[in-house]
């Protein structure tokens, strides 16, 4: 049990580890959706994305756009002599030639299997009609022996059903025909006249509305309310929101402004009343009597409003700092009429008093009647925000209260609801089985497979999915509807198929047409427009242009749209249809029309061997370049001694934790810099993307002198004593010892930088001097949509060099990686 267990968990890791690399393998070399595909291996298999990759074909949009290049002078043809010229021009127009003969050949072949899949189906129309008829006999078997056990006792449970289901119906209706002798049974008579029905449906509906109807209505009537409770609300909340932001904005003035200006005039009146102080201890009078009624009219006003103004800031409790100021200022107006006539009025001092008032007198006024009208705004919106709290918290409570009795109302309802699930699930069969019996009756009559009766196969298919998908339980009956679905689909799939390759016979052709029209009339001219090109003159061919405009626009919107869909329904009914005779001749159809979209299909341009080729040539430079430097700079460390030998290592590795993409900014100035004065070394070069990727040297160096630490330092004695220098033991007998551990550093190093993709996509801008990486990216990044078998087919061709390499060095690999691991 346990070799069992433990032979299953292998057998699954497998699978899963494998998995990906055999999907990018069978996706590959498939013509359908295989991201989106529940099919692991495919059919529809072609080596067209390694075409396209390693020699890519001059299709009809390569042709009209070199053909124009050609007869404009434009490069890459503009230093090509004219014999040249005219002879490209040739070729061009013989291939061109032969790509029109063979989309009209392999068209030809395409129509002939059509012509043959359409008698062929016309021919066996009975059969068809029988296999259909078959599968809806089944169905109806599988129902009817469902149904026949199903016997309920509930009647009023079945009354309340049928009620739903009869209430909205007319007395001759196919719904009542089902149901009528169920109808009967209930009421215990017999209904043959509309106002039978009527008195029948009565009785129903008593019953409904004591098992469930009243409750809804009750529910109904909370919802209403409720939703009315929620507008009034709503409402509300809408006034008071901008009377709180009036409100808002008042407190804002009232603190921020007011209350600084009221405690600087409060300061200024105490100042007032320290000086009236003072009168009383002045000795000098003055000799005219100051006429003072001014003062004290202003002092009797003032106090008055500032009465008036504490009666309001009673009732706005939030304006503690507020109050207190008006309440001092109220006090020192009392303090102010404190005088004493006999005595203070005759003072000079009196006098500079009275002018003091008088200028802080307007102050006192502005501030008095600004305080006055605000506090009288916010007293009222304050009035308004508390009965309207009042107003929303009352509606609050009484939502609360329906809520809950809606609440309660539901549960209620679900439980009935729950309750009535399997009669309705009954009535819902018997309403299906009469229709079925219809469609049976109608599909028997079907004596022919023209468009017509197409159109009547696929409405009876819709009809069963629709009902499938509003089946809900997943039981026998459901098993049985979705085979008869799935058994009858080819029909509705050759529906679509036939009417789109109706579409593409007409527009091809049409197409064809035009393209050799075109081509025929440019043939007759463009000798003449090259030797004008060639004389100074800048010439353009309309038939080219007019020719351009066929293949890049009109065969797309008139014909590739239609070939993708009859392509792809090629490819299913190739496993739908339930004729092994068709079977060859869908798959000529989906070959040919394959071969038709690759001819005039517009491909992406790409540069996928020059980006492999980059990314090699820079990987071995790179590895060659780190293999040597890391192989002398070890050497010191592991034979020679200096200062700092023990820990300069450890500074060159701790250097080397930190990833290089966090030096990206330094080194992109640094290349930008130095392209300045040395071009190769600059931006968007092959060598600056090299000189960035030297910075994996401190580990390499590390591994490779944990190896030469365990080739015994008496072999380079021996050398030295027979007469070799230091460096000719290093280079004759240390470096070929150490062999294997160079071959992993370099194979290391070369699949590192193959691989890489950050460092090259901020280095690199020109498409043409991408690396491998960041073509493969582009591959997975489509205009429209990604194109996985050109991707996963990159992705293979692209691992070929690295898998090259490693099979090449794998014998050096293990004993370089383990050597040097540990302490002999």
């Amino acid at each position: 049990m346990r070799r069992l267990i433990v032979h299953f968990v292998l057998i699954f890791l497998i699978v899963v580890i494998l998995f990906p690399t055999v999907w990018v393998m069978t996706t590959s070399f498939r013509r359908d959706e295989a991201a989106f595909s529940s099919e692991l291996f495919s059919s529809r298999l072609t080596l067209q994305n390694y075409i396209d990759l390693v020699v890519p074909e001059k299709n009809l949009p390569v042709l009209v756009q070199e053909l124009h290049s050609l007869i404009s002078r434009a490069k890459p043809f503009s230093e090509l002599d004219p014999k040249k010229a005219r002879q490209k021009i040739e070729d061009d127009l013989q291939r061109f030639h032969r790509y029109l003969q063979e989309s009209s050949s392999r068209y030809i072949k395409a129509e002939e299997s059509y012509r043959t899949i359409d008698d062929y189906l016309k021919k066996n129309a009975q059969t068809v009609r029988d296999l259909t008829v078959k599968n809806l006999d089944g169905l109806k078997k599988v129902l009817l022996e469902e149904t026949k056990g199903f016997e309920t006792n509930a009647i009023d449970r079945y009354s309340v059903v049928l009620y739903e289901y009869l209430s909205k119906e007319r007395f001759d209706s196919q719904i009542f025909k089902v149901f009528k002798e169920d109808l009967q049974k209930i009421v215990g008579s017999e209904i043959k006249s509309p106002e039978e029905f009527n008195a029948a449906i009565g009785i129903l509906k008593e019953r409904y509305d004591d098992y469930i109807g009243r409750l809804k209505e009750n529910l109904n009537e909370i919802s209403a309310e409720l939703d009315q409770l929620r507008k009034t609300s709503s409402k509300l909340k809408d006034k008071v929101s901008p009377i709180q932001d009036q409100v808002l904005k008042t407190d804002l003035v009232l603190k921020n402004a007011l209350l600084p200006e009221l405690e600087n005039t409060v300061e200024a009146l105490q100042n007032l009343k320290n000086l009236k102080d003072s009168v009383r201890g002045s000795s000098t009078k003055r000799i005219v009597p100051l006429d003072d009624s001014f003062f004290l009219e202003s002092l009797f006003a003032s106090s008055e409003r500032i009465e008036k103004i504490l009666q309001k800031l009673e009732v706005l409790v939030d304006y503690t700092a507020l109050k207190k100021s008006v309440e001092r200022m109220a006090d020192l107006f009392k303090e102010l009429s404190n005088i004493d006539e006999a005595n203070d009025r005759s003072k000079m001092l009196y006098s500079d008093f009275i002018k003091g008032y008088q200028e802080v007198q307007p102050r006192i006024e502005r501030i008095l009647n600004d305080l006055d009208s605000t506090l009288s705004n916010l007293e009222n919106s304050a009035i308004f925000l508390h009965d309207a709290n009042e107003q929303l918290i009352q509606i609050g409570r009484e939502m609360s209260l329906l809520e809950q009795e809606e609440t309660k109302l539901r549960e209620e309802i679900k439980n009935l609801e729950t309750q009535l699930e399997a009669h309705r699930r009954l009535c819902q069969l018997k309403v299906f089985l009469a229709e079925l019996d219809q469609r049976i009756s109608t599909t028997s009559s079907i004596t022919s497979f023209g468009r017509t009766d197409l159109v009547r196969y696929s409405a009876l298919i819709s009809w069963l999915r629709n009902f499938m998908n509003s089946y809900s339980l997943k039981d026998e009956i459901y098993s049985r509807l979705r085979k008869t679905v799935d058994d009858l689909r080819w029909i509705e799939e050759y529906r679509t198929f036939s009417t789109r390759f109706e579409n593409v016979s007409k527009n091809l052709q049409e197409v064809l047409g035009q393209t050799n029209n075109l081509l025929s009339d440019f043939e007759k001219s463009w000798s003449y427009l090259l030797d004008l090109s060639y004389s100074g003159v800048f010439v353009r061919s309309e038939h080219l242009s007019r020719l351009d405009d066929v293949v890049r626009s009109e065969f797309v919107n008139k014909v590739r749209s239609d070939l993708a869909v009859v392509m792809r329904k090629a490819g299913v009914l190739m496993n739908l249809t339930p004729f092994a005779d068709l079977k060859n001749h869908f798959e000529r159809i989906d070959r040919e029309l394959y071969r038709i979209d690759q001819i005039w299909k517009q491909k992406t341009k790409h540069y996928f061997l020059r980006w492999v080729s980059n990314s090699v040539i820079i990987s071995l430079i790179v590895a060659l370049i780190t293999t040597f430097v890391c192989a002398v700079a070890a050497y010191p460390f592991s034979r020679m001694r200096f200062a700092g030998r023990r820990y300069g290592i450890m500074a060159f590795l701790l250097i080397q934790m930190f990833p290089g993409v966090i030096f990206m900014v330094a080194i992109y100035n640094l290349l930008n810099f130095l392209g300045k004065y040395v071009t190769f070394l600059g931006v968007d070069t092959v060598g600056g993307l090299i000189f960035a990727y030297l910075t994996n040297i401190s580990y390499n160096m590390y591994l490779i002198k944990g190896f030469y630490d365990l080739i015994p330092s008496s072999l380079e004695e021996a050398a030295i004593v027979d007469g070799a220098t230091r460096f000719q033991s290093f280079y004759k007998i240390v470096l070929p010892l150490a062999r294997p551990i160079l071959t992993v550093v370099f194979l290391l190093v070369f699949i590192g930088t193959f691989n890489e993709y950050v460092v090259a996509r901020i280095i690199l801008q020109n498409v043409q001097n991408y690396t491998y990486a960041l073509g493969l990216q582009s591959f997975a990044v489509g205009p429209y949509e990604t194109e996985w078998g050109l991707f996963t087919a990159a992705a293979l061709l692209g691992m070929l060099p690295m898998v090259i390499l490693f099979l090449s060095l794998q014998r050096y690999l293990v004993s370089g990686l383990t050597r040097g691991a540990v302490k002999e």
